[in-house]
């Protein structure tokens, strides 16, 4: 676990940001009508996921892909996460000893305005195709994951324990907090930006996203790109949201003890 994860003291919410941070993942389900191999042979495949705002993984597929039928069979499936997977827009990490993390969990679908938003939000290339008669979107529940973080490191962790509970108010409340903190903050988030990241204060930056574990920034820099800036404790609610906001930016700021 990271100096961040032993500063929350919630080993899951450095195992979500693993999760955060993947540009993608390996899929793996149980063939049912393959053309290759015969019904319950162990398949995977790559795939783009993303994360909602308590940590379930969120998938955007098509019914022309054998993962999918897969799925509607039998919608048991895990997800295989690496470090090695990072998204290089989102973080420039790279962990030396090829840290993985393995969801196993079912898929439901999804027709929620919020899991589209959310999914586009990270995915917006998808917007291209995720209204297509045969994509849709699939909320991953989550039943357990399993972390190997190098030789002797692992970590086993119930889904109820990794899936942030209690936490529909900041999904619902999510586009009120970023106008608000966008309209009305600005120089805090610039202030934010600096001290927690050193990226210049000038640089307009607005706040994209928010979640559990921290939030996504972008300016209006030609060659910038997007910022993520963790929390330091699991946030479960606008409020929570704000008096996060407010401990940095007093940090930020000098004005902490």
């Amino acid at each position: 676990m990271s100096d961040i994860a032993q500063h929350n003291g919630n080993a899951a919410a450095e195992l979500r940001r693993m999760t955060r941070r993947a540009a993608h993942a390996v899929m793996a389900t149980t063939a049912c009508d393959h053309k290759q191999v015969g019904d319950g042979w162990p398949v995977t495949s790559m795939v783009v996921p993303a994360a909602h705002i308590d940590g379930s993984p969120i998938l955007l597929i098509s019914d022309l892909a054998d993962h999918t039928r897969h799925l509607q069979s039998d919608p048991r499936m895990s997800l295989l996460f690496t470090d090695g997977n990072i998204d290089p827009r989102q973080s420039e990490r790279i962990n030396s000893d090829n840290a993985r993390l393995t969801i196993f969990g079912r898929t439901v679908a999804d027709h929620t305005l919020e899991t589209r938003q959310r999914y586009l939000q990270y995915h917006p290339d998808a917007a291209q195709y995720a209204d297509f008669a045969d994509f849709g979107f699939y909320h991953v529940t989550v039943e357990a994951v399993y972390w190997v973080g190098g030789f002797g490191k692992q970590r086993r962790v119930k889904g109820d324990q990794f899936i942030v509970d209690g936490c529909q108010s900041l999904i619902t409340g999510h586009d009120h907090v970023i106008e608000h903190m966008n309209t009305d903050h600005a120089d805090a988030i610039a202030d934010i930006v600096e001290h927690f990241t050193g990226q210049n204060r000038n640089d307009s930056w607005k706040m994209v996203a928010i979640d559990c574990d921290g939030m996504d920034l972008e300016c209006n820099s030609a060659d910038s790109r997007p910022l993520r800036v963790d929390f330091t404790k699991t946030i479960r609610s606008p409020g929570d949201a704000r008096d996060i906001l407010v401990e940095m930016c007093k940090k930020a700021r000098g004005q902490m003890t």
